[in-house]
């Protein structure tokens, strides 16, 4: 084989030293956790209506989160509870706890951009897709690179997505997420991130869902502690339903 084609068959495999499956792992490792306590502001902003609502809550691995809304008012004591592939709603004027599943969790969270699934999600990438690096490019003047994720089973919210990931930080920028149609359903970016345990987590994140139009939510964490210690009660149903 010649040597400008060996040198061109490896740039898409490996760049900067690193391959598409090492920068994957990086990127799990900033934005995933094994446990957490967290305060969040979720700003709305349809058809050029804008809502604000506040949330806070816990998580423990992949299976296991919750989350209640503690502001505006008429949402207040709304909560989520999610256990594996389940999760549970308790609304305050019902009374009563409902359970989604199935495509529901890819539904609109509160109004928001974010499904259920997005927001409660703390999945490794490197365990759902495979990835192929497809280069370098810049974006808002950073350097990036550029991350082509196919799932690798049919239990994903996403049949594909598209990855900046900064060369510097391994925040991902931006993020494209595709239908197995290769409809383009979301856009996500991350405008802030802040150094918590030893890792950059994003805390500033806008989510555009280009199937509504002329709408985004942008989620803001104001509180993060990451290896939190999480009461047992927490998860719980009973918990939910108190």
């Amino acid at each position: 084989m010649k040597p400008v084609l060996l040198i061109a068959l490896l740039v898409p495999v490996v760049l900067f030293g690193l391959t598409a499956e090492e920068i994957v792992e990086r990127l799990d490792g900033n934005q995933t956790f094994e446990t957490i306590r967290y305060e969040a502001e979720m700003t709305i902003s349809l058809g050029g209506q804008v809502r604000t609502k506040q949330f806070e809550g816990w998580g423990e691995g992949e299976d296991r989160a919750y989350f209640e809304f503690t502001a505006p008012a008429r949402d207040r004591n709304t909560r989520f509870l999610k256990l594996g592939d389940e999760m549970w709603m308790w609304l305050p004027r019902v009374g009563k706890s409902t359970k989604l599943s199935g495509h529901m969790l890819r539904q609109s969270m509160m109004g928001s951009d974010f499904s259920y699934s997005d927001a409660s999600g703390n999945d490794a990438l490197k365990e759902r897709y495979e990835a192929e690096l497809a280069g370098t490019d810049t974006l808002d003047g950073r350097e990036v690179f550029v991350l082509e994720l196919v799932a690798t089973s049919e239990d994903v919210d996403y049949a594909r997505q598209k990855v900046w990931v900064d060369t510097a930080d391994f925040i991902p920028r931006k993020v494209e997420y595709y239908a197995s149609s290769g409809k383009l359903l979301k856009e996500m970016r991350v405008e802030g991130f802040e150094r918590i345990a030893g890792r950059n987590f994003p805390t500033k994140v806008r989510m555009t869902n280009l199937l509504r139009g002329n709408t985004y939510t942008l989620m803001e964490f104001t509180e993060v502690e990451l290896d939190a210690d999480v009461p047992d009660r927490v998860l719980t149903r009973a918990y939910l339903e108190r």
